[in-house]
């Protein structure tokens, strides 16, 4: 009892009696810890965050008939099956696509049927003019790409009589919008999926399907799903998703390059200030061994000066790195960073192992110290 009461006695009037240095390697600790806690905390929901700014590219996942299907098209139903298979909240949204090619007076169009609701989640990066009506059951409408608009003169408000040139199916429809998409969309009409069904008689039926999914494992969730329905095919738009792996892999290498330079820069900053005050306690720790304190003890005094100051440290970077990344995402990703739990014993484990690490050299100092030398003044 007496021992651990003499013990933290020592401990305290270390700190109060070296106020500056322990400030320096205090100071040092905390800022470590403040970045790598706010670094971790936005690197736990990088994946997310990324994953929500390459959805504004479109959609990731397309699924078709696989090549042992006897059809091209294939049931609408499968569809939110394979949506469901996902996790819900990393869906952020899919559409069923109906080809064909349909007479407009003189002109052969190809016609899409597709979720107007959809659009905005699957193709955000459309150019549109005009208003679209995203209710999912709208029908008598149609969005007309920017090509067809300037050739064939359709205007918002034209009615386009469309006749399938297979069935022979006919089907009005008004033009609410014109897009401009930059790619082959500028040369298609769009219309409802209802109004696709019904005007090339393939009721309940697709030709493919596009998915907007987040989340880090989604070539694996498509090879399970590849597994479960044979005859279809899930797969990966590559623009996108390879562009969203390289981008995460790069981001992954600087979140670690700057943890180990603030990690080493802690190091050393830290077992700098330990040995400064192995020096200037030289003749206390040769008192102390005179006394009879064996090297043990006083190691055990050094490390727990040590902890102390990465227990303190740890406390407080926690708190200024949870601001630091909230700063961080809200400058690149205009929301906020969740709080992980995980950083609070990951940091504190990572914080004494360094003050650890940097209390080696001092204490092979402390070790070495010999008595008789040191209190002859030599």
């Amino acid at each position: 009892m007496h021992k651990s009461r003499m013990f933290f006695t020592m401990l305290v009037s270390s700190f109060r009696k070296r106020k500056s240095r322990m400030m320096i390697a205090l100071f040092a600790i905390i800022v470590g810890t403040a970045v790598i806690s706010g670094l971790i905390s936005v690197y736990y929901d990088i994946s997310i965050k990324m994953g929500m700014e390459f959805r504004s590219y479109g959609a990731n996942l397309i699924l078709t008939p696989g090549p042992d299907s006897q059809e091209n098209v294939f049931p609408q139903n499968t569809v939110k099956e394979i949506a469901d298979i996902f996790p819900q909240e990393d869906v952020v949204g899919y559409t069923p696509y109906l080809y064909g090619l349909a007479h407009l007076n003189t002109q052969r169009l190809v016609v899409v049927g597709t979720r107007f609701d959809q659009i905005s989640k699957i193709t955000p990066y459309w150019e549109i003019t005009g208003e679209i009506d995203a209710d999912r059951n709208a029908t008598g409408i149609a969005l007309v790409g920017k090509t067809v608009s300037e050739k064939l003169g359709y205007k918002i408000g034209a009615v386009l009589p469309m006749k399938d040139e297979i069935t022979g199916n006919e089907q009005k429809v008004t033009v609410q919008a014109i897009i401009s998409s930059g790619g082959t969309e500028d040369n298609q009409i769009f219309i409802s999926l209802g109004d696709a069904q019904k005007l090339f008689h393939q009721e309940n039926l697709a030709n493919a399907a596009y998915f907007s999914v987040t989340g880090d494992k989604l070539e694996s969730t498509a090879a399970l799903i590849n597994e479960k329905y044979p005859l279809m095919e899930l797969s990966p738009i590559k623009q996108i998703s390879s562009s969203e792996t390289v981008m995460l892999d790069k981001i992954s290498s600087l979140v670690y390059i700057v943890v180990a330079i603030i990690l080493l820069s802690t190091l050393l900053c830290v077992a700098t200030t330990m040995m400064t005050m192995v020096m200037e306690r030289k003749q206390e720790i040769a008192l102390k061994k005179v006394l009879g304190a064996q090297n043990k003890a006083l190691s055990l005094e050094f490390l727990s000066e040590a902890a102390v100051l990465a227990l303190a440290g740890t406390l407080i970077g926690l708190f200024f790195g949870y601001f630091l990344a909230q700063i961080i995402g809200q400058s690149v990703f205009q929301s906020t960073i969740s709080f992980r739990w995980a950083v609070i014993p990951l940091v504190t484990v990572t914080a004494l192992l360094v003050a650890g690490l940097a209390s080696l050299i001092p204490l092979r100092s402390v070790i070495g110290i010999e008595p008789a030398v040191v209190l002859k003044g030599e």
